[in-house]
């Protein structure tokens, strides 16, 4: 539901000639790389993700330890939607490093996009446990509310509620999939009317679409939950 962007999907990444990792490898390795970095160069000039994806894999093989080339590659894979690759890049990332925000990013956007909440919620936690993004948390919350965990959505959508300010905003889905920027207290307010409604509690739920209605008057989500309602 909230549209996540912490890490950039079109990436464009220069490489230079710094082979200094591989001065203790062999000279077919160095120049292995060397031709690896130049086709990932020229795949970028082309603008050819296909080339591009093999030159990182390349890179991958010859430098393991390499997260920038992980990164580069999670993050390509997933702007073309291949949401099995990207998480399992991300979780090379994170067995490197296990506290990398970039690769706990990656792996929750491409779980919940492969619909595999669960593990989605996992990686999300692991990013709120160190950054205490209130916007993370509230993605967690509608992710819990979307299989059913509705008391540990509402415990969170209350942590996220004493901690906002009025004025913060989060920027949500819209049925044309364009995305709509509302107050966060409002996207709360409609959290807790479908959770509301889920458990059949309509007066609830009406009273938590309306009330998130007051705060974002063009907020789109509870409008439409109002008028399947009625």
């Amino acid at each position: 539901m909230k549209r996540v962007k912490l890490f950039g999907v079109m990436v464009v990444v220069f490489f230079g000639t710094q082979l200094t990792g591989f001065a203790q490898d062999s000279t077919y390795l160095s120049n292995e790389y060397s031709k690896a970095v130049a086709l990932y160069q020229t795949a970028q000039r082309y603008n050819d993700a296909a080339l591009s994806k093999q030159a990182l894999v390349e890179m991958s093989i010859l430098s393991p330890k390499d997260t920038f080339i992980l990164r580069s590659l999670a993050e390509l894979y997933y702007g073309n939607r291949q949401f099995v690759s990207s998480a399992i890049v991300a979780q090379d990332i994170n067995a490197l490093y296990p506290n990398s925000i970039v690769g706990l990013e990656i792996q929750a956007l491409s779980f919940e996009n492969l619909r595999l909440y669960d593990r989605a919620i996992e990686n999300y936690e692991k990013i709120w446990l160190q950054t205490e993004d209130k916007f993370i948390l509230f993605q967690v919350a509608y992710l819990q509310y979307s299989i059913k965990r509705y008391e540990e959505a509402k415990n969170n959508l209350n942590i996220i509620e004493s901690g906002a300010k009025p004025e913060d905003t989060i920027q949500l889905n819209m049925s044309d999939g364009n995305f709509q920027e509302v107050k966060i207290l409002a996207g709360i307010e409609n959290v807790r009317g479908l959770i509301a409604l889920a458990q059949e509690q309509p007066d609830q739920a009406k009273a938590h679409f309306n009330k998130a209605l007051e705060i974002s008057p063009e907020f789109e989500a509870p409008k439409t939950s109002l008028e399947g309602m009625n």
